[in-house]
């Protein structure tokens, strides 16, 4: 694997977020909406998509992390709720309903909040301890606050991306489109880090989580 030697997404806006202009933040969010693209075309499903599991190299955004992706044609859906460190970024649905299918608007749901992300400098609910509470905060429609400043284009669409309801979402095709309208497009390269540098849809194999964590909603 890639050495990345900016560090994961989270750390570099930590140490870099006074320096960086809108455009450099739109290009990060560019460059990861266009790796998804690459994994939504292969039919494969990330479904752990947050600032730690994007590394940053020479200042250029990759995805990374592939131990629970899943070709969609073959993903068996099972009971997740899974690592309450990412809560903010996971399919709100699954909250309520561990059965709900994950599905590539899952993964545009988790960019949306990634682009929040770029937008502040720092993870979304960070000040939230309390991650059962939180769950249920988001599954009723919490969101976290626009930041000051931000570009209308870019909040409208991270606000598409983590709607309740994910056909409302926008497809990952549809969101490469918004940001072709912002100045971005092809002569941008992004790209995913792997170990397997044959990465295909038949070639990402699902690791099951070690925590598998349901929301008791009679406890909450």
């Amino acid at each position: 694997m890639q050495y990345a030697n900016n560090g994961d997404l989270q750390s570099y806006l930590e140490n870099n977020f006074k320096n960086l202009t809108w455009n450099d933040k739109k290009k990060l969010a560019f460059q990861i909406a266009d790796g998804l693209n690459y994994l939504h075309n292969e039919n494969i499903l990330h479904r752990d998509l947050h600032s730690k599991n994007i590394v940053i190299h020479e200042n250029n955004a990759k995805i990374t992390d592939f131990g629970i992706s899943k070709n969609q044609n073959s993903l068996i859906s099972t009971a997740y709720v899974g690592n309450f460190g990412v809560v903010a970024y996971m399919e709100p649905k699954r909250f309520i309903d561990p059965k709900f299918p994950y599905a590539k608007s899952s993964d545009i749901y988790s960019f949306g909040v990634l682009m929040w992300e770029i937008s502040s400098g720092y993870p979304p609910f960070k000040e939230n301890d309390n991650k059962i509470a939180l769950a249920v905060s988001i599954s009723n429609g919490a969101r976290e606050i626009t930041i000051t400043g931000t570009p209308k284009e870019y909040e409208n669409l991270y606000k598409k991306c983590w709607k309740r309801e994910p056909e409302q979402r926008p497809t990952i095709n549809e969101i490469l489109d918004e940001f072709e309208r912002m100045g971005f497009g092809n002569n941008v390269t992004s790209e995913l880090v792997k170990d397997d540098d044959n990465l295909t849809s038949e070639s990402v194999e699902y690791v099951n989580f070690s925590t598998d964590v349901r929301v008791d909603w009679n406890t909450v």
